[in-house]
């Protein structure tokens, strides 16, 4: 898993916290995905992430990580 090593051309999932789509798809298939959402869910929680000025999209990716669930289990 490489959240923290992302590449140029990688889409960010959480901006607060540097994880790429492609690190959390490879944790749901290690069967791990749990572990970086429930570590954003908590940064989340405690008001420790900066979504509105490090997101360009100004919003909480927590929506984001339900998304790419839902489309890897179709």
């Amino acid at each position: 898993m490489s959240c923290c090593n992302t590449k140029i051309n990688e889409k960010i999932l959480c901006y607060c916290f540097n994880i790429s789509e492609n690190a959390y798809l490879e944790a749901l298939e290690a069967g791990k995905g749990a572990v970086l959402k429930d570590f954003v869910v908590f940064q989340t929680k405690y008001n420790y992430c900066n979504c509105e000025n490090l997101n360009p999209a100004k919003h909480c990716c927590l929506k984001d990580f339900k998304t790419i669930e839902r489309a890897r289990s179709k």
